[in-house]
């Protein structure tokens, strides 16, 4: 355990598979950490939901199990969550949950957000949005539960995300923030407001949305039945928190336009902070996201993610057998010349990566010999990832009013394996700041609630106030050179060349 007496920080993360409570000194060091699974109802396939009453109980234990770890006499000054977009609660008219929580990944909404396309339109939906037509936004969400349960829908006076539902149980206030009303497509992104065109065409009233404030902003105190309830000592201020990778990328110092976040995980987001949204009509067909931020200033990102990252390099190490040692693979790996003995990976196992846009997309080998080894294969599969990210990064930079990144910043669990950063840097070509903190998600909506407490009085001040554990990855000069032409002369073009393939070999699969 580490801190001193504080004053102490918490933030609240309630993600997909876990709510995770930190708990951080004044310094932003890590204390302790509490987790619970979150509470998950499988309904079908690709369909699930959560009970809003039971993600609240996790929370709280959670939060109980960081209380008993507080030093005698220590108190909590501030406290935020973040939580992954899209899914809402829908309140009544006493504040009680009506229904339970459609999860973000959930696809049974794609009959009435299709609907609404086409009666809206698509290009008008972007236009004033920012998002294309998406069955997994909030506002798809809304109209599935109107269309399935009117009169339940007709209770409902107050919708709330995640994150924000569990920081009005705490406070008794209700707010949100730009990045998860991005996700509702209610959002006139432009404006950085609720889209009151939008609202129109939905038949929705402007009244069941919370105000809209920067991250970091104070929107009461922890009740003194939750803290009761925590044990939790002082009487904590609640800030408005975040979406999950924004809360992340702002632990990361990613708080000012010109800055790419990479958090490298199963999955992996690429994440790049701009003056104001740069994805147009002429754009949006590419698959980037884009959205809002504010915290002292609003600003925007503009980002897509791997599918499939961390989860290739797992796949691979689960063909040469479950239990081979990770850490052989590497040092195989790594005992090899940058390029794998001209074998190359096209790092496609789940669709394709924006700028390309392909649901039937398939990973490959190539250029495989009776020479290669176990380790060129996986040192491939690294190197795969990596150029796949650039591709990705050089994408969006060439959007007009993006650019070229001016810092790299990586957080997530993939950070852990060296190689795969060291190759990272090299195919970009710049160096990579590593955030050696495992819960970056919890920290940033720790320092949230310090700045929602007074403790500084903004975001960049937290930042340049506390110690992150960081180290910087330089980019191997002679490792540049190799990989810039294999980029260049192979896995730029590899996609293309092989997409009539793959397009076959899924119509094939498909008994077409």
């Amino acid at each position: 355990m580490a801190g001193g007496a504080g004053p102490f920080l918490i933030g609240l993360d309630c993600g997909t598979q876990s709510v995770r409570a930190l708990l951080a000194d004044a310094t932003g060091r890590t204390v302790a950490c509490a987790a619970r699974p979150t509470p998950t109802i499988a309904i079908a396939p690709g369909q699930a939901e959560h009970d809003p009453e039971a993600l609240w109980q996790a929370a709280c234990d959670a939060l109980r199990e960081l209380a008993a770890k507080i030093p005698p006499g220590g108190e909590v000054a501030g406290i935020a969550c973040a939580s992954m977009g899209e899914a809402c609660v829908l309140l009544d008219a006493e504040d009680r949950p009506l229904a339970r929580t459609i999860t973000w990944f959930d696809r049974r909404t794609e009959p009435v957000a299709a609907a609404f396309a086409a009666r809206v339109g698509a290009e008008v939906l972007f236009d004033r949005t920012g998002l294309p037509a998406d069955p997994t936004v909030t506002l798809a969400k809304l109209l599935w539960h109107r269309a399935t349960d009117p009169a339940g829908f007709a209770r409902v006076r107050r919708v709330l995300n995640l994150a924000d539902y569990l920081a009005f149980r705490l406070s008794g206030e209700a707010a949100t923030d730009l990045s998860h009303a991005s996700r509702t497509q209610l959002l006139d992104i432009g404006a950085g407001e609720w889209s009151a065109a939008m609202l129109r065409e939905a038949a929705l009233d402007r009244a069941l949305l919370p105000p809209i404030r920067p991250s970091g902003s104070r929107i009461g105190a922890v009740r003194p039945d939750v803290l009761a309830a925590t044990g939790l000592p002082g009487r904590p201020a609640v800030g408005v928190g975040g979406h999950d990778h924004v809360c992340g990328a702002f632990a990361a110092g990613v708080v000012r336009p010109g800055t790419l976040l990479d958090s490298m995980g199963t999955a992996e987001a690429l994440f790049a902070t701009v003056e104001r949204p740069v994805v147009t009509r002429a754009h949006r067909h590419l698959g980037f996201w884009q959205g809002a931020l504010g915290l002292d200033r609003r600003f925007a990102y503009v980002g897509a993610g791997i599918t499939s990252s961390g989860g290739a390099v797992e796949w691979t190490r689960r063909l040469f057998g479950g239990d081979v040692d990770r850490a052989a693979l590497i040092a195989e790996a790594e005992a090899l010349p940058a390029g794998s003995g001209g074998v190359v990976f096209l790092a496609h196992l789940a669709n394709a990566t924006p700028p390309v846009v392909d649901l039937a997309a398939r990973g490959a080998f190539l250029g495989l010999t009776a020479a290669t080894s176990r380790g060129a294969l996986f040192r491939a599969v690294l190197e795969g990832l990596a150029m796949e990210a650039r591709l990705c990064v050089d994408a969006i930079a060439a959007l007009p009013g993006a650019g070229r990144p001016e810092a790299i910043r990586v957080i997530g669990g993939s950070t852990r394996n060296a190689l795969l950063l060291r190759i990272k840097a090299a195919v970009f070509g710049r160096p990579l700041t590593v955030i050696d903190e495992p819960e970056a998600t919890a920290l940033g909506a720790a320092l949230l609630g310090g700045v929602a407490a007074g403790m500084w009085p903004d975001m960049p001040s937290a930042l340049s106030a506390v110690d992150r554990p960081v180290h910087v990855v330089a980019p191997d000069a002679a490792w540049i050179a190799c990989y810039d032409t294999l980029f260049r002369s192979v896995y730029a073009h590899l996609y293309l060349t092989l997409a009539p393939l793959t397009h076959a070999l899924a119509r094939y699969d498909a008994g077409e």
